[in-house]
């Protein structure tokens, strides 16, 4: 299901939500250069291609915020049948990738046939669509290599797991932990304008001003 569409200058975000956990993908276009990019391909990619197809625009790359079978469900598919098109990453994860994406690594396949991301995500690089670049911000906690991704101009974080509308993913599998989640929101996300929208990987949009409220009042986070 396409959602409402959020734009800035000339680069356009239209978020889709599908699948049995309200899993949220995100196409973020520049109209003026005809590229894109998508965030967590997960159930809504079909539609958000067909979007890319009717609009002519050129796919530059899938940005993983983690390796979830839930979040990149396409991107594997995608990057068997187009393996021109990058796969970003954070290492971290990359156990959790060869796995097929499974949260639980003795549920491994024997022989999985999944491209390599071939971009590696670090803390503070910066990453292009079009004309516009977005910061990696490096959140461990619900899985090694977990990642938001920042756009400051326009006051946006693609959040992954990291952080949902009061809440954030769970962090009892595999290389999760509860005390490295919370280090993670309240170093990275918390330090973030209040009016800085969060775009998580389930469920409703949010705000930092909303969880500072949310995290201080149930975890003691300032």
């Amino acid at each position: 299901m396409k959602l409402e569409t959020f734009t800035f200058e000339s680069l356009k975000m239209i978020p889709y939500q599908a699948g049995p956990i309200d899993n949220n993908t995100y196409l973020l276009a520049d109209t003026e250069t005809k590229t894109c990019v998508v965030i967590d391909p997960s159930y809504g990619f079909e539609e958000a291609l067909e979007t890319i197809q009717q609009e002519g625009w050129q796919i530059q790359a899938f940005w993983l915020t983690h390796a979830h079978y839930d979040h990149t469900i396409h991107a594997f598919y995608a990057g068997q049948v187009t393996p021109s098109i990058p796969i970003a990453l954070h290492p971290d994860d990359l156990p959790i990738w060869e796995a097929g994406g499974t949260a639980r690594l003795d549920q491994k396949e024997k022989e999985p046939s999944y491209p390599k991301p071939s971009i590696a995500l670090a803390d503070g690089m910066s990453l292009q669509t079009g004309r516009y670049s977005l910061t990696v911000l490096h959140t461990p906690g619900h899985s090694p290599g977990g990642c938001c991704f920042y756009l400051q101009e326009a006051g946006w974080l693609f959040s992954g797991d990291t952080v949902f509308y009061e809440s954030f993913g769970r962090t009892d599998l595999y290389g999760g932990s509860m005390e490295v989640e919370l280090r993670s929101i309240q170093n990275k996300v918390l330090t973030l304008p209040d009016e800085t929208i969060i775009f998580p990987g389930h469920n409703d949009f949010t705000t930092v001003q909303r969880e500072r409220h949310f995290y201080a009042a149930n975890f003691g986070l300032h």
